[in-house]
């Protein structure tokens, strides 16, 4: 590529300095320099013939050129040290028109902030041509437009050089910073994204505030692409939303930018088919119309963009807008589709199947309402394809929820989506919206095989031996002491007379009982006063038993259940608990996972996704399943049956994912902490962690009823006592048919 150095042309102006006065500069420091000459430097993105150069200063063999390559996909080469200290050492630094805004404001962003650059224009018109460019006609009117847009730097894309570059000029003269770039209608596609994502990337902290040169069809292709800038950047951008557009182009077809497509903030100021001989800039009758593109409702509540006509310009800098030039951008993000994926989970994710429509509803719904809300814009909800949370198969590559999110197939998603370092590799997370903990739940043991002793559960297997014992050593003492007083000529003692008597004093059954001795009334009342006591505890305790069942739970804590063999469990597939145990560092962890590993290979359903498959494995009895608590509390806040472990695996955080980088996290996050102080999460709370606790134990002690395997074993004592009694008779007449033998078989009569 050739330049010329169009420093004779006495129109030609470097940074508005006439070249007299930079000629005389550099000769200047030419002498300054006695015999070691002038070192100039020049600044490019590509070489520059040096012979071209020299023509700057009629061909002068007293310099030298130190030529510094910066591409402008790579300027970080301006805080290497040695071009660093090269650039500190040079008087003079030039660069083409077409780069000098860029490579001035690079220098300014790599720590060169005292350095100026020289700008001068390649390829000038011949001195006897006078460049004529109708957008100048109405600079002034351009100026008045950005300053009511309150813009301090811009970023100017044209078709033609000359054009750029004078514009680039009057903006300058009034304080504005200006990056500067150029291009063909005829250019491809890539060749205009990448014109965009230089003007993106040169300083990170340039608005991106954009005036547009060009025909109807550089126009729309230009725009065509910064609409898919933020797709082809993979969503790391908000060109949609935060760019704003002003171009300047003459009369054509309009109706190019009525589409769904374009750009939020975009405004378009359109001057009449003018030539060279049109008036001049004095003349107050060339006027021009302003556009903008807004959002209207064409029929059907189908949203598309058409131009409103918004004021009126002419060449003399008179601009009158009665409205706003970009309005769009007090209105969020206008209406725009976002695509959400979220999982069924209670309570933040309810799925309903109504006629083949799925409808979704919790926490997470209510949420991201009230956040389309605040910023304007739509959604569509949809589950992800494979219905499994996220999942990283291989380095870099996800499944579920969050393989969506970093393909690009969706745009955020909401869901009790748990925040991980190995997930912020992939994506971005909010500002948390909820906080769980891990755990597991299992059904308790059936109680029915033991209802049977229920008449023994009021005391422990220690009271009942005691109380044995105690029944034998009084059924003794009695028998001795009545033994001790007993009527010789009698001697009527019996030792089932005893023990009945005994028995019944445990018991409270009031017998009439005949004392011949104090020791003997006195241990009486001692054994009478002792059973009261006892029955009155008894009774006390098996009321309780009744009404609330004691309940004996097989484990209560991770390593209590890793230790045992009579319960398998399990967690949910695809999902990030399988990380978790899987390349968790705690014992605990690698336990469970063991037994994950080991019970899959005979039930592959210890990993499947759907939790509604495990709680039917849990509620069927010796299963545990491992997830977030809040569920699995509402779980057993549903069935009695059901028991939370005391020790927690994970503290878990939910957030709304976003794709990595993206240029939306910080404001979602601030929306989450507004409506976390405006108590709205309280109220989504109150609202879906909804149902009465069944299993509080007021509840139960109010609706319990008695079954008969509650009373079963008041059934075996009356059986048993059945029993007893058919054997007792059996005994008494085996007894009487002895007694009748050994008397002859006669039955005495005692006298009348």
């Amino acid at each position: 590529m050739k330049f010329m150095v169009d420093f004779d042309t006495r129109q030609t102006r470097v940074m508005r300095v006439p070249v007299e006065i930079l000629r005389t500069a550099v000769l200047f420091a030419l002498c300054a320099s006695f015999t070691t000459g002038v070192n100039i430097g020049i600044i490019e993105s590509h070489d520059v013939e040096e012979k071209h150069m020299k023509a700057v200063l009629n061909n002068v063999t007293n310099v030298r050129f130190t030529r510094i390559v910066v591409p402008l996909e790579q300027p970080f080469v301006l805080v290497r040290n040695d071009v660093f200290n090269i650039i500190n050492s040079l008087p003079i630094l030039l660069a083409p028109m077409d780069t000098c805004s860029t490579i001035q404001i690079l220098l300014r962003h790599y720590g060169h902030k005292k350095k100026r650059v020289t700008c001068f224009r390649p390829n000038p018109q011949p001195e006897e041509e006078v460049f004529f460019s109708p957008a100048l006609l109405f600079s002034a009117s351009i100026l008045t437009a950005i300053e009511r847009l309150k813009w301090s730097a811009v970023i100017i894309i044209g078709e033609n050089g000359n054009e750029v570059w004078s514009i680039s000029e009057v903006l300058t003269a009034r304080g504005l910073l200006c990056l500067t770039f150029t291009y063909n209608a005829s250019d491809s596609n890539a060749v205009i994204h990448e014109r965009i994502m230089n003007s993106t990337t040169i300083d990170r902290g340039f608005p991106w505030n954009y005036l547009l040169f060009g025909s109807d069809k550089g126009v729309h292709l230009v725009l065509h692409e910064a609409a898919k800038f933020d797709i082809m950047n993979r969503r790391r951008s908000d060109m949609r939303s935060t760019s704003q557009w002003l171009v300047v182009m003459q009369e054509g077809d309009l109706e190019l930018f009525h589409t769904d497509s374009w750009l939020d903030n975009v405004a378009i100021m359109v001057y009449p088919n003018i030539s060279a001989d049109w008036p001049t800039m004095s003349d107050k009758t060339c006027w021009g119309d302003i556009y903008t593109l807004m959002y209207r409702n064409v029929g059907d509540e189908h949203v598309s963009r058409r131009l409103a006509h918004v004021g009126k310009f002419n060449c003399s800098g008179f601009v009158d807008n009665y409205t706003q030039l970009l309005p769009n951008l007090e209105y969020g993000f206008n209406g725009r589709l976002f695509v959400a994926s979220t999982m069924r989970w209670a309570p933040f994710t309810f799925v309903h199947n109504i006629s083949g429509q799925l409808q979704f509803e919790g926490l997470c719904v209510d949420m991201l309402h009230e956040l389309s809300l605040t910023l304007n814009f739509t959604y569509k909800v949809k589950l992800p394809i494979d219905g499994e949370w996220g999942l990283e198969i291989a380095p870099g590559v996800w499944t579920g929820m969050v393989g969506e999110l970093q393909n690009n197939q969706i745009d955020l998603t909401v869901a009790a989506l748990t925040i991980s370092s190995s997930r912020l590799k992939v994506m971005d997370f909010t500002y948390p919206f909820g906080y769980d903990k891990g755990v597991g739940v299992y059904r308790i043991p059936s109680t029915e095989s033991s209802q049977w002793k229920t008449l023994f559960f009021p005391f422990s297997w220690q009271v009942h031996m005691c109380l044995a014992i105690s029944f034998v050593f009084s059924v003794s003492l009695l028998y001795c002491l009545q033994w001790v007083s007993r009527d010789k000529a009698k001697n009527d003692l019996d030792l089932g007379d005893t023990t009945l008597l005994i028995w019944g004093m445990f018991i409270r059954y009031s017998y009439d009982v005949k004392s011949t001795s104090l020791a003997t009334s006195f241990f009486i009342s001692f054994v009478w006063l002792f059973g009261t006591v006892t029955t009155a505890i008894y009774c006390g305790n098996l009321m309780a038993f009744f009404a609330v069942a004691k309940e004996t739970l097989p484990f209560r804590t991770i390593p209590e259940v890793a230790a045992q063999s009579e319960y398998k469990w399990g967690t949910q597939g695809g999902s990030f608990w399988v990380n978790i145990f899987e390349f968790g560092r705690s014992n605990d962890y690698k336990a469970i996972w063991s037994g994950i590993k080991k019970f899959n290979q005979t039930d592959p359903n210890v990993l499947h996704s759907d939790e509604y498959l495990h709680r039917k494995k849990v509620e069927a009895g010796k299963y545990i399943f491992f997830v977030e608590a809040d569920m699995l509390t509402g779980w057993a806040r549903e069935n009695c049956e059901l028991r939370l472990l005391e020790d927690s695996v994970y503290q878990v955080r939910y957030g709304i994912g976003l794709p990595i980088d993206s240029p939306y996290t910080k404001l979602f996050s601030q929306k989450l902490v507004a409506f976390s102080e405006e108590g709205l999460f309280v109220a989504w709370k109150k609202k879906w962690w909804r149902g009465e606790d069944e299993c509080s134990d007021g509840k139960k002690m109010a609706t319990r009823a008695m079954t008969l395997g509650d009373l079963q074993s008041a059934f075996y004592i009356l059986v048993i006592g059945i029993f007893m009694g058919i054997l007792a008779i059996m005994y008494e007449k085996v007894v009487q048919c002895r007694r009748r033998s050994k008397s002859g078989g006669t039955q005495q009569h005692p006298a009348s």
